[in-house]
């Protein structure tokens, strides 16, 4: 598992830039493009998706407190509904997990937040998005 970010590719050229890569399980995310996969396969997200996904794959398999994560995604002053996150983690769990409802990769740790589980098992070839 590899959760740091890493540039991939050979050495870029003094005014090229390498991407940015955050990845966990099957799950990758390149900050330089602003693209998603799964499995290699493109998943189209929100731009407030990709911020919570960026947070959730740079902190893998640590629980993230709920205000943290909301101060992380949608900074410190913000005064909507607290319960905006975790429609936005039921979204993610929709385009990313095999199954939503079991939730293997975003976990919800009862009481505290969020966790990304990179132990997650991979998701069957199936899966629709």
């Amino acid at each position: 598992m590899s959760t740091t970010p890493e540039r991939t590719g050979p050495e870029p050229a003094a005014t090229e830039i390498a991407p940015l890569l955050l990845h966990a399980a099957n799950v990758e995310l390149n900050v330089t493009a602003h693209r998603v996969t799964v499995d290699d396969v493109p998943v189209a997200v929100s731009p407030r998706e990709f911020r919570l996904l960026s947070v959730l794959l740079a902190h893998a398999d640590h629980v993230l407190p709920r205000q943290h994560l909301m101060d992380l995604v949608w900074g410190p002053d913000y005064e909507g509904d607290p319960g905006t996150l975790n429609v936005h983690i039921l979204r993610l769990r929709h385009k990313l997990e095999r199954r939503p409802g079991a939730a293997a990769h975003i976990r919800t740790v009862h009481s505290i937040g969020y966790i990304f589980d990179s132990t997650a098992p991979p998701p069957s070839p199936t899966r629709g998005r």
